[in-house]
């Protein structure tokens, strides 16, 4: 995480011009960020003066939430998830059960010339019809 001077000096208590003492001294190395803005690594920070004492305090969220109305309607949520579950899995059961459709006549004599063709670009059609040029 990256801090612009102001921002140092404010998370450490401390004047810019001391922070801009350190970084001319090759105490703290800085970069400068695209917009010309020269920015600390917060661990070269911690490095030089140690964990920042103002630190805002990050108040971490928990996983769970603590109100029971609110767990008991993901529980419902879940139990609904794992019936329909089992319903799909049911109807996927059924379904692979049944018997494969039966074939029109079209698709059935639509296959037979696809692999009695053998010509699936039409090269060869094109080729015969060179070379009878050719010919005549």
């Amino acid at each position: 995480m990256q801090q612009t001077i102001s921002q140092a000096a404010k998370l450490y208590g401390k004047a810019r011009s001391t922070i801009h003492r350190a970084i001319e001294s090759g105490r703290l190395s800085c970069s400068v960020r695209g917009d010309g803005v020269r920015v600390i690594d917060l661990s070269e920070l911690i490095r030089l003066w140690g964990e920042p004492p103002n630190a805002p305090t990050s108040k971490q969220q928990s996983a769970t939430p603590d109100e029971p109305d609110t767990q008991q309607a993901m529980l419902h949520e879940l139990q609904a998830m794992r019936r329909e579950l089992v319903a799909l899995r049911e109807e996927v059961a059924q379904l692979r059960a049944l018997p494969p459709p039966e074939a029109t006549k079209e698709a059935v004599e639509t296959t037979k010339a696809t692999k009695s063709d053998d010509n699936p670009h039409g090269l060869r059609a094109l080729a015969k019809a060179l070379y009878s040029s050719n010919e005549g």
